[in-house]
């Protein structure tokens, strides 16, 4: 057997046991991507039907901030659709996922949703390439002993002389092959942990979207609470007060004591109220901040505390993300429910002004103060700092006995520039 046969017979044999492990171990590869796809479509399948048990709502009521929140708790787009021969189900098309699915108690509405499985498709598509790679490496596999082969048939041949240079050139390749060997098993196990990272991704997100569903579960329990309890049963003690005060034949110092006790009681009631309308975020989502912050101080005034002045710059407002919205109006609610409660508060200024790169919203009273440095009672100015350390900005209380409060929100916006 001349050099040449045996060049090619050992290229063969080591390409076929090359392809064979490789071919192997891509087909357990796609194996176990088709299986981690199939989990995938059926967890998102599972996601999408208890979204809509959670948060039940006639068709109605469909409205854009429903579907955006919806949307975000699938993790894709759903829209409502009137028809009645759609059945539940799903449908795969290259990194796309379309669900349709019967809206729970209302028969002919269908809702349709898509979501996005980019990242398993670009893991197919990682995995294919990896296969292309190794076929052409097999292919060089093959060419390098063959020409080896060749050259050392060529100076093997008579006038020649015979040197034993090839057999070096074959150990020497032999060498390389054995390099090639070990740079396809670290490949093997680099994919294999890029592989275990992306399910592990996978894992994270199906546990955060859980998560945000028992945040959501917990919201919707917390507003029937407070509307159920604790605003029906403020409604009624203020009724009874009236219906004592009518009846009651008492001195001017008690009836007085009666009648600021109930106007604390209506007051409180509208704060939770209040809060009941932050526990639906369609409600902030549906206006501007400059207008959620004027319904806030109409509210209070409506109670008859105090007088309440705006001095709004919306155009600076409208800069801050919607999304901020409810946590603002709770600093600020906190900030004149302070200034009616401790502080006594007769007249309050409402200002929001912005510099280059900031908004500053503040909060200013004729009431009684305190001493700033004896010490912090209850939880109100913690919360109101923590509110809004959350949206980038600051908060800073000016006060002092007889002088009156300022609390000053600072908050980070977009420069003119950006806008």
């Amino acid at each position: 057997m001349t050099s040449l046969s045996r060049s090619v017979v050992l290229a063969l044999v080591l390409l076929l046991a090359f392809l064979g492990v490789a071919l192997g171990v891509q087909w357990w590869v796609l194996k176990e991507t088709q299986r981690l796809q199939d989990e995938t479509v059926a967890a998102r399948s599972r996601q999408l039907d208890e979204a809509l048990a959670l948060a039940p709502r006639p068709p109605a009521d469909w409205d854009e901030a429903h579907r955006a929140r919806l949307g975000r708790l699938i993790g894709g787009t759903a829209t409502l659709v009137r028809d009645e021969s759609v059945e539940s189900r799903s449908q795969r098309t290259g990194g796309l996922l379309r669900l349709d699915r019967a809206l729970p108690g209302h028969p002919g509405w269908t809702v349709h949703a898509e979501l996005q499985l980019a990242t398993l498709e670009r893991l197919h598509l990682l995995h294919q390439r990896a296969l292309v790679a190794i076929v052409l490496l097999g292919a060089v596999i093959v060419l390098v002993p063959v020409w080896l082969g060749i050259l050392g048939s060529r100076q093997s041949e008579p006038g020649a002389g015979v040197t034993r240079a090839p057999w070096r050139a074959l150990r020497s390749e032999g060498a390389g092959l054995e390099h090639f060997a070990r740079l396809t098993v670290e490949r093997g196990d680099a994919l294999e942990r890029e592989h275990g990272a992306r399910v592990r991704a996978e894992e994270n997100y199906l546990v955060s979207q859980s998560q945000l569903t028992r945040s959501l579960t917990e919201r919707i329990n917390l507003g029937r609470e407070l509307h159920d309890n604790v605003s029906q049963t403020l409604y009624a003690v203020t009724l009874t007060l009236e219906s004592v005060q009518r009846k009651l034949s008492a001195s001017p110092e008690t009836t007085q004591r009666l009648a600021h006790c109930m106007t604390e009681l209506k007051r409180l009631n509208q704060e939770v109220r209040a809060h009941l309308r932050e526990l639906e975020p369609a409600q902030v989502n549906r206006e501007s901040l400059a207008g959620a912050l004027s319904k806030l101080a109409d509210g209070f005034v409506a109670g008859g505390a105090a007088s309440i002045e705006s001095r709004l710059d919306e155009e600076a407002l409208a800069l801050v993300p919607q999304a901020h919205t409810p946590d603002i109006i709770n600093i600020v609610r906190e900030a004149i429910s302070n200034s009616l409660r401790h502080g006594a508060a007769r007249r309050i200024t409402l200002r929001a002004e912005r510099s280059d790169d900031s908004l500053a919203l503040a909060v200013m009273d004729d009431g009684a103060g305190f001493d700033p440095d004896a010490g912090k009672a209850g939880h109100g100015l913690a919360n109101m700092e923590a509110r809004a350390a959350s949206l980038g900005g600051s908060v800073r209380v000016t006060t002092a006995p007889g002088k009156g409060t300022r609390v000053l929100l600072t908050l980070p916006v977009a420069s003119t520039a950006t806008t």
